[in-house]
């Protein structure tokens, strides 16, 4: 089986992947989420697995944008514990060190060490933490210095300056798995839903998500982003309890489709936590 990531390789992606998959899955690196996704829709991988939500500084962007206009589903969860580490090449010292490089969920969730430790160091965003890693080893500067995963260190040749950076006892990220086909009802199921509405008026959104309420369907998330295609024009992303299979669930989604200008089910999926 192959398997999408956001590499290169090393990444807190790859680590859900293997969790999901095992280890004998053959993983092919992408530069970006969307990369991830497309290729998954155009079938050069049979999953992909993006990052999608942290607990420290909430939902990556450019996945939702993904699951909104990429023909693909969800078809399983898995959540990540997170433990972030400053690498160095050998020779580096704290100390020294003027740039820090990572993705921008990384650099904000280590943002207290940083501030504490090299409060005057530059933070370079970088489309990954294996590609901020990888740059680290390339250029050889010892007054650089990553943010990642401890494994980064023996994929690059890096020295561990210090471990456990991130902010806070408990870090953990939402990776999804990216498939053609969602999952089959098991029970204990979440779905996921992208719609925008056709018309901005007074209550329009309580009339939608009222549709769950009288079903008495959980909705355990919500959240706007821009469509992209208009200013003051949002998306809604929506997660709730159950398969879209289930009676109330495919009742309450026919129930929208008349109140909203487009509704995407990205998918069902076994609920993870």
């Amino acid at each position: 089986m192959k398997v999408g990531i956001l590499g290169p390789r090393g990444t807190y992606a790859e680590i859900a992947a293997r969790s999901q998959f095992g280890n004998e899955v053959e993983i092919a690196p992408y530069p970006m989420i969307t990369d991830v996704a497309e290729a998954v829709a155009r079938g050069d991988v049979q999953a992909g697995v993006i990052p999608v939500e942290s607990l420290r500084e909430g939902s990556v962007g450019e996945s939702l944008d993904a699951l909104a206009w990429i023909d693909v589903k969800v078809q399983a969860e898995v959540v990540v514990p997170i433990s972030h580490s400053l690498l160095g090449v050998p020779g580096a010292q704290l100390d020294k060190i003027t740039q820090v490089l990572s993705h921008p969920q990384a650099l904000a969730q280590c943002r207290d060490f940083l501030r504490k430790n090299l409060p005057k160091a530059e933070l370079i965003e970088m489309a990954s933490t294996a590609k901020a890693a990888e740059q680290v080893s390339k250029l050889k500067q010892a007054h650089m210095a990553a943010i990642g995963p401890r494994a980064l260190a023996d994929f690059y040749g890096l020295k561990i300056l210090r471990d456990d950076i991130q902010t806070g006892e408990i870090n953990v990220t939402r990776f999804l798995c990216l498939a053609k086909e969602d999952s089959e009802p098991t029970g204990y199921d979440k779905t996921s839903i992208v719609f925008y509405t056709a018309e901005d008026r007074p209550g329009i959104l309580y009339e939608i998500l009222r549709e769950f309420a009288v079903r008495n369907i959980n909705m355990t998330k919500i959240e706007s982003r821009p469509s992209k295609k208009a200013l003051g024009d949002y998306l809604f992303f929506i997660d709730i309890q159950g398969h879209r299979e289930d009676a109330k669930v495919r009742e309450a989604l026919k129930a929208m489709r008349s109140k909203v200008a487009m509704l995407k089910v990205v998918g069902s999926y076994p609920k993870r936590f």
